[in-house]
Order: C-alpha cells, then sequence, then structure tokens
C-alpha cells in the first residue's frame, strides 16, 4: 500500500468490545481530518467470534472500512488458548503490517491480543501508541499492560498517577501525554441524551424505572481462574436473592470465561424473570444504562473507570481492579468470600448517588491526542532510549570502568595511631580513617576490623570496588604467610599473630602484608620515583630508620624476612647503643630518636644556645630543635648532625656496594635535610662506579597507606605475594 503525499498512516487496531469503546472516539477523530491522517482498521481477537456478539458489525455500522479482518483466537478460554492465540496472532500480524506500512500503531489497555500487536509492530520497526498505560490492577492484565508500555514509543494515559507511573518506569517524559480516557469524550456528551428511557426499556422492559435496575458484568481473573468463578456464583446468588432487575453482560474470553458461563447456565439466570443476559450491548446504549443505574455490580473496568463519571454506585467484586484509581461511587469487597457479604453491599449502594467523578478524563483526549500524533517526527531515530534514573554501576562490564573503580583498602599500624584508606588505582586517598592504636592485641584487631567495615562500606557510596587490603606494620613480616613474627618495641602485644586471615574472614577479601620498610619501597614503585626503575633502595629517616630494597623489580626478603634492615646496619663497632640491642647502628646515629637524644643531652648540659638568639623552648625537646639550633650556627648542634648525616651515608655506601641500586630514595620527615650531605658522602667515599647514583627525596606524602596499597593493585606484586 502507497502512502498517500504527506499524510500521517495511522493504523487502529482493535481486539475486542471494551477497548473499540476507547478506540472509536480517536478513529472518529483521525477519520474527520482527511488532509492530515490516514486512517487504516485492523479487527481481531474477539470481535469476529459469534459468542461474543460479532461486535465488528458495530464498526462497520460505524462506517469504518475495516481494511483486515484477523482470526487470532484458539477456543477453549484457559490458560493454554489465551498463549496459543496470542502465538496464532504473531503468525498472522506481520503480512498485514507489511502490506499496510503504518507509521504509527495505535494500542489500547492490556489484553493478550494487544500484546501480540505490540510484539509484531515492535519487531517491524512500527511506532507504538500505547492507550491507557500507566494504570495499575490486580491480574495478568497489569503485567501485559506494562509489557506493552516498554514496547511502545509513545503514550496516551489517562490519570496524573498513571503519568507518574509510566515516569517511574523509565519512560520518556516527553513522549508521554496526559490525555485522559477517549471514551470520556463520547460518555459525557451521550450521558445527557433525552432517550435514556427508551434504551432501558429497549432491553429491560416497559415496567423498569430509572435506578431501579442493576447493571452486572464479572471476569475472570486468569491469576486465580478457581477463586474467580466462585466469586462469580456467589455474586449470581446473591442478586437473585435481592430480587431486582437486573442486566447482566456475558464474560470476556479469557481463561475461565467458559465455566463463568456454565456457572450462569446451571443457575438458570438465562431463564429467571429478573434477569436479562446479554453478549454485547453498543457502547452508547451500554453507558446510558451504567449511567441511570441503581447500581453496578462485578470487577469490569467500566465499573471503576467510565461508573463513576456519572456517579453511579459500583461494587467491585474480587482482586481484578486492585490498584485502579476510583471515585468514591465504589464500594470494594476484595475479599468476596460469602454470599451475605454481597448481598449486603447491595444493600449499602443501591440506589445511592455518588458525585460524579473525572478521574479519567474531562472529555477532550481525542483532541489532545491528534495534536500529539501531529508533533511525532518520523525522521527521529526508531529505537526508544529509557530514562534511567541516575544509579551508580557497581559491577560494570565495561573495561575502563573496571580499570578506572579498581581500589584497595590499605592499613598502616604505627607506634602511636592506625589508619585506614580507601586508595584507588592512580594512588588518590578517596577516604582515611585515624584512630589511636590501642595497646592490647584484643582492641587492637576489634578496632581494625570496625574500622574496614566502615571503608568497606564507604567504598561502594565512593564508586571504588575494593579487590583486596594491604597492611603495613612495623617490625619482621613473614609476607607469605600474612604473620607479624616480631614486633617492634613502639607496638606492644604484637609478636606472632596472623593478620591475613581474622581481616580475610571478616571482610571476605584477600589480604597482604608486610613491614612498613617494604611498604615504602612498593610504594616508590608503584607511585614515586621508582616507577620504571629496576633496582632502588628506600630509606625511611623517621622516629627509627628503615627502608625496602627493590632489586630486579622485586621485593628483597631475604630466607627469614629480614633482609632490608636498613636501620640496623653497623657503622661503627664501638657506636651508641641502638635499640635493637646492638650497637654502631645507622638508627642510633641518624634516627629522630637518636638526635632527640643529643639534642636533650646538649640541652640538659646548656649547649643548645645560639649567640644573640634567644630560644625558648617550652615544648619537649626534639630532633627539630637541634636542626633549628644547627642552621642558626651552633657548632655543638651542627656537628651532631654531621655525624648523623655520615652516619647515614656509609650505611647507604654499604647498601651500594652490596646490591647497586640506580637510585635511593629518602623518605621520612628528615629526608630533606639528610638528601645533600648524604649526596655529598657518596661522591667522596663510594666506589668510582657507585658514585653515580643519585639521591632523591620521595614525592609521597604517606608512603605505608600507598604501599599497602600496590600489594593489592599491583599486578607484579600479587604474583610474588
Amino acid at each position: 500500500v502507497k502512502k498517500k503525499g504527506n499524510l500521517l498512516r495511522v493504523c487502529v487496531a482493535t481486539c475486542n468490545r471494551a477497548d473499540y469503546s476507547k478506540l472509536a472516539p480517536i478513529m472518529f477523530g483521525l477519520k474527520s481530518h482527511p488532509d492530515e491522517f490516514e486512517l487504516d482498521v485492523v479487527v481481531l481477537g474477539s470481535h469476529l467470534i459469534d459468542d461474543y456478539g460479532n461486535t465488528f458489525r458495530m464498526i462497520e455500522q460505524d462506517d469504518f472500512d475495516i481494511g483486515s479482518k484477523l482470526h487470532t483466537i484458539v477456543r477453549g478460554e484457559d490458560e493454554a488458548a489465551m498463549v496459543e492465540s496470542v502465538g496464532l496472532a504473531l503468525v498472522k500480524l506481520p503480512d498485514v503490517l507489511q502490506r499496510l506500512c503504518p507509521d504509527i500503531l495505535v494500542v489500547h489497555g492490556d489484553r493478550f491480543d494487544a500484546l501480540a500487536l505490540a510484539t509484531a509492530a515492535a519487531l517491524m520497526n512500527i511506532r507504538i501508541l500505547h492507550v491507557e498505560g500507566g494504570e495499575v490492577s490486580g491480574t495478568i492484565d497489569d503485567s501485559i499492560r506494562h509489557a506493552i508500555s516498554k514496547l511502545a514509543h509513545y503514550h496516551a494515559c489517562c490519570t496524573h498517577m498513571a503519568e507518574q507511573h509510566l515516569i517511574a518506569m523509565c519512560e520518556d517524559h516527553s513522549r508521554i501525554l496526559l490525555a485522559g480516557c477517549p471514551s470520556y469524550d463520547k460518555l459525557l456528551l451521550t450521558h445527557h441524551k433525552d432517550d435514556y428511557m427508551d434504551i432501558i426499556k429497549s432491553w429491560l422492559g416497559d415496567k423498569v424505572q430509572e435506578q431501579d435496575y442493576i447493571v452486572a458484568l464479572q471476569h475472570p481473573v486468569t491469576t486465580d481462574i478457581k477463586h474467580s468463578i466462585k466469586i462469580y456464583g456467589l455474586m449470581l446468588d446473591a442478586l437473585v436473592s435481592f430480587n431486582k432487575t437486573t442486566l447482566i453482560l456475558f464474560p470476556n474470553i479469557d481463561a475461565g470465561s467458559k465455566e463463568m458461563v456454565r456457572v450462569m447456565r446451571k443457575k438458570g439466570i438465562e431463564q429467571h424473570p429478573n434477569f436479562r443476559a446479554v453478549k454485547h450491548i453498543p457502547f452508547e446504549q451500554f453507558i446510558q444504562l451504567v449511567g441511570h443505574a441503581g447500581c453496578m455490580i462485578g470487577n469490569s473496568s467500566c465499573g471503576v473507570r467510565e461508573a463513576g463519571a456519572f456517579g453511579t454506585p459500583v461494587i467491585n467484586l474480587g482482586t481484578r481492579q486492585t490498584g485502579r484509581e476510583t471515585g468514591e461511587n465504589v464500594l470494594h469487597v476484595r475479599d468476596a468470600d460469602t454470599k451475605d457479604k454481597i448481598y449486603h453491599a447491595l444493600e449499602l449502594q443501591f440506589g445511592k448517588r455518588y458525585p460524579c467523578s473525572k478521574i479519567y478524563g474531562d472529555g477532550n483526549a481525542v483532541p489532545r491526542i491528534l495534536k500529539f500524533l501531529r508533533t511525532i517526527d518520523l525522521d527521529e531515530p526508531l529505537q526508544k532510549t529509557f530514562c534511567f534514573p541516575p544509579v551508580k554501576d557497581p559491577i560494570s562490564q565495561d573495561i575502563d570502568h573496571i580499570l578506572e573503580t579498581q581500589s584497595a583498602l590499605a592499613i598502616d599500624l604505627g607506634g602511636t595511631n592506625l589508619r585506614v584508606a580507601i586508595i584507588c588505582k592512580r594512588g588518590n586517598i578517596e577516604k582515611r580513617y585515624i584512630q589511636a592504636n590501642p595497646k592490647t592485641f584484643e582492641a587492637r584487631m576489634q578496632l581494625i576490623l570496625k574500622m574496614c567495615k566502615d571503608a568497606v562500606r564507604d567504598a561502594d557510596c565512593l564508586n571504588c570496588r575494593i579487590l583486596g587490603v594491604g597492611v603495613s606494620t612495623g617490625g619482621r613480616v613473614n609476607p607469605q604467610e600474612g604473620v607479624v613474627l616480631h614486633s617492634t618495641k613502639l607496638i606492644q602485644d604484637w609478636s606472632t599473630v596472623d593478620l591475613r586471615t581474622p581481616i580475610s574472614n571478616a571482610l571476605h577479601l584477600p589480604v597482604w602484608v608486610d613491614n612498613d620498610g617494604n611498604c615504602a619501597a612498593l610504594a616508590e614503585k608503584k607511585f614515586g620515583h621508582g616507577k620504571g626503575v629496576e633496582s632502588f633502595v628506600t630509606i625511611i629517616t623517621g622516629t627509627g630508620i628503615g627502608g625496602g630494597i627493590v632489586h630486579e623489580n622485586e621485593l628483597v626478603h631475604g630466607s627469614t624476612f629480614c633482609a632490608a634492615e636498613l636501620g640496623h646496619i653497623m657503622v661503627s663497632l664501638e657506636g651508641p647503643e641502638c635499640s635493637c640491642g646492638s650497637r654502631g647502628c645507622i638508627e642510633a646515629y641518624a634516627s629522630g630518636l637518636a638526635l632527640q637524644r643529643e639534642a636533650r643531652r646538649l640541652h640538659n648540659e646548656d649547649l643548645l644556645k645560639v649567640e644573640g638568639v634567644d630560644m625558648k623552648i617550652s615544648e619537649p625537646i626534639t630532633a627539630a630543635h637541634l636542626i633549628s639550633a644547627a642552621r642558626l650556627g651552633n657548632s655543638k648542634a651542627d656537628a651532631v648532625l654531621n655525624k648523623a648525616s655520615k652516619a647515614l651515608g656509609v650505611g647507604i655506601i654499604n647498601i651500594l656496594h652490596v646490591v647497586n641500586p640506580a637510585l635511593v630514595i629518602l623518605s621520612g620527615i628528615l629526608s630533606s635535610y639528610y638528601q645533600a650531605p648524604v649526596q655529598q658522602i657518596i661522591s667522596e667515599r663510594a666506589l668510582f662506579s657507585a658514585q653515580s647514583v643519585k639521591v632523591v627525596t620521595s614525592d609521597l606524602e604517606e608512603p605505608a597507606l600507598l604501599g599497602a596499597a600496590s600489594m593489592v593493585l599491583d599486578y607484579a606484586t600479587r604474583r610474588v605475594y
């Protein structure tokens, strides 16, 4: 079929009497604008079945040309028949849609036939306008309705709440029209016609008066067929006992309808003098009958939607309409388990009148829908997009995202403080935690685990994927087992301690452990001056002297894990006593504690003064006072520092002569002071081939934490450990 000029070709597909009542006003609107729209009509489903009134005839009576009639219903009225009907429709629809080649397919509601229509159109790249999406009810219709909404490109919804539901379902707000229900355009006009008594009498007889009869319409609930049939029987019993003229319509074609009809016939309803059982009533007449009824009962959506526009009292039975927006005219009997309960509801509702409700429309839906159709740009990409709320993706399969969010949990156990940090792959510290280091083993382990759990929880909010835990601690460590063998004097109760097992068991993460000197070397290798250098030495000049050796890209641990105890290299046979119990170690000369010891000695001997300068020392004496005095010209202080620098320099020369590194990195609070003197001593006293080694100071602020993180983040390190 060729498209006529620039007309928008709209195909409206209708499946049953109920959806035609909503689609007919749109069809009339399209037909009234032949200069803008070309209308094609496809009829399928129960429209073409005699038992359901052959309702396609009313479409023809409305003067619409039916382009295609598709027999798609597999009889049986059970669950399997519904599935087979969807399959049959999917087999037949492609030929029709390919022949018609519409720009837009208009689909209504939540029936299984409509699901087949939407599925076929979506797979054939035909744009879909879904009418009445976003609403909520209590059967399989709910799931079907939402499934159609996800397939549809555009939405014409009826209520503000339905609009919000569609937005919550991540549909594009710009493609959602709050139109109102199209049937309201017709029913609000039809209700005020003067011929309503003629319609009432034509269906119910001359003796029936306005508001003195009941309209009953109950459908199967496909998710609980057995219970819905029971409710149907109880409703019929209650209506018989209530003894009022009742217009009862046959149920729809859903699974369970055949059993409902059997129940109705078994009770003799078709022959009962109070009942008029019919398969179909034209919508205009049905609306008049509902609008002037004394009560409507059942579970049809008409009861909770259209009846409210007239204030007709409604009794809603069961769960089929659970979640629907309703006016105050609706009395819900969700647990309709006895005839008496339904009878009592009839007594409460029959003959009442309620304020008219326009929840579902104001009578102007069709003009809004036509205007909306005019705005559709057929040149826009056909692939619909979903407006998901911003969320963090904790498990992304994008390789760049995976690499970018890789992070480590780093722990630094110092003599004074216990620190934990979340560190990303680039070495940025995303968040850090600090607490005083407890004195006992139990309290220390308890605090470590608590801080780690807090950090793991926060890491998720920071979009950091924790790969494992790295621990830096003072003392001698077996990194293969994750055990602290011997602690330093600064950390009490910390020897023969397994750190790996309790942390790994608590966090369900792999754990690496090493001493703080080795961690400083690892930090330099991954983030600092050692990056790209195969062999280098890192020396920490702080409270004590420590460090690590990287040789041919591997840390040197030694056979009993005491390699690179650089602070305990002896530079004198009869030097000052060291904390390790020996004498003449570098640490005994050049550590912060050694300089503090000498500063206190000079202070006690009143030799820390500087001529012409009044040094008021009110705080405890530290190495900083010694350095300050030397810079101000105190010869005694300068002599102490020269001796310390020589001891450190000679110790480093010994390292150069043993492992021949390409670089020496000084780290710690004293590194900037020692850098120049050490470089000078090397140039004066080292072997010629070692004199060219460069001595630099570290740029890293947190070498222990960064080194602990590098054990987790660096592949080469993980391979070693």
